[in-house]
């Protein structure tokens, strides 16, 4: 018996040799790396992953807000948001049900995770206590709706998330 013979491998045929298997995983992983790092250039340039501004300037304050939230609570009032194909509407009333009129409210329609559809609303009052903004939420899905009070004297805040079927 030869040599080669006697170490399972023909003359001429392949041996796996060390090298080999070095080039292969290096290969292996270069791959992997290559396309982890496509991936993730590409989640960051399309969405950073911050939809506020600031949070932690924000969180500073968040004694105010809490501070805010009390006093809307002393108010009383309680509100509910409907969104139509074109328009989104809001009604306040007070604690006894009676609706809220004469408010100044502003806000803004959001959908979460796409901030370039995001929109400015205006709204008027149609009844008492019943007041409405134009704002484009056809597509079916999650929407965030914020209202508040343009007079910061009123302590008027919503925020409610809303799916359109």
């Amino acid at each position: 018996m030869t040599e080669s013979s006697q170490n399972g491998a023909q003359e001429g045929g392949f041996r796996l040799r060390g090298w080999h298997v070095l080039a292969v995983l290096v290969s292996f992983f270069g791959v992997v790396f290559t396309v982890n790092g496509i991936f993730i250039t590409s989640a960051l340039s399309t969405f950073p992953g911050e939809e506020a501004t600031r949070a932690y300037v924000r969180g500073l304050a968040y004694n105010e807000v809490i501070e805010a939230r009390r006093a809307q609570a002393g108010l009383g009032w309680s509100a509910a948001v409907n969104l139509t194909g074109e328009s989104v509407l809001v009604r306040v009333a007070d604690e006894a049900g009676a609706p809220v009129s004469g408010l100044d409210l502003e806000g803004e329609l959001r959908r979460p995770g796409e901030p370039e559809r995001d929109q400015a609303l205006a709204f008027i009052e149609v009844r008492d206590g019943v007041y409405e903004a134009e704002g484009d939420a056809s597509d079916p899905g999650r929407w965030l709706v914020r209202v508040r009070a343009a007079d910061e004297a009123i302590p008027f805040k919503l925020e409610r998330d809303l799916w359109r079927r």
